[in-house]
């Protein structure tokens, strides 16, 4: 008997130390979130910055037109067909080409006169050919006359940009039908007849 409760007593301390009491290891318990770091994790979106799109909106550039650059686009070109240089002349009427084309139509000035913008086309169609016709100077000349009379209603119509300016005439060119054209100068320089007869002509009208 006293055998048997050894051999008991025994076993059940052996079982005991492979079989921990479950309350003496507590588990760890999970930690709780943090709230801040939940925070600080969380991607942010960010709000679309209005200013900056606003700011790469582009401004309409103000309309622009100026007599005074166009009859001062005029003068180089006139002036080369006084030397009887078509390359020059066509050079020079390339730059009031784009002079031309430049001036807005839109602008109230123009917009109060709608004959403008058709004097404003017809000049530019004119320097276009004068441009186009480096070897031809006798069409150059005759592209001259239509565009002086087109700057001549242009000034009629906006004046001359605070520039003294002369319209002179020549009696000679186009078959003794004559010819006017707009200077800078109270002397006589003639575009129609060039070196032969550079003298050729009178001021008709100071402007």
């Amino acid at each position: 008997m006293k055998n048997i409760l050894t051999i008991l007593l025994t076993g059940s301390i052996l079982y005991s130390c492979n079989n921990p009491n479950s309350n003496s290891a507590k588990k760890e318990a999970a930690p709780t979130p943090n709230v801040a770091d939940e925070l600080a994790t969380t991607p942010v979106e960010k709000a679309e910055d209005h200013s900056s799109v606003e700011n790469k909106k582009e401004v309409a550039a103000p309309a622009i037109f100026s007599i005074k650059e166009i009859i001062e686009g005029y003068f180089p070109l006139k002036n080369a067909l006084v030397k009887d240089d078509s390359k020059a002349t066509a050079m020079e009427a390339k730059k009031l080409y784009a002079i031309l084309k430049k001036n807005d139509p839109n602008t109230p000035a123009v917009k109060k006169d709608p004959e403008l913008s058709d004097i404003l086309d017809s000049a530019a169609e004119n320097a276009e050919h004068i441009s186009d016709n480096a070897d031809d100077i006798a069409h150059q000349r005759e592209h001259l006359l239509a565009l002086s009379n087109d700057i001549t209603d242009l000034i009629e119509k906006l004046g001359t940009g605070g520039l003294k300016l002369y319209q002179d005439f020549c009696p000679m060119y186009n078959d003794g039908k004559g010819g006017t054209w707009i200077s800078e100068s109270e002397e006589i320089f003639n575009p129609y007849e060039g070196k032969k007869m550079i003298n050729c002509g009178s001021v008709k009208k100071v402007l």
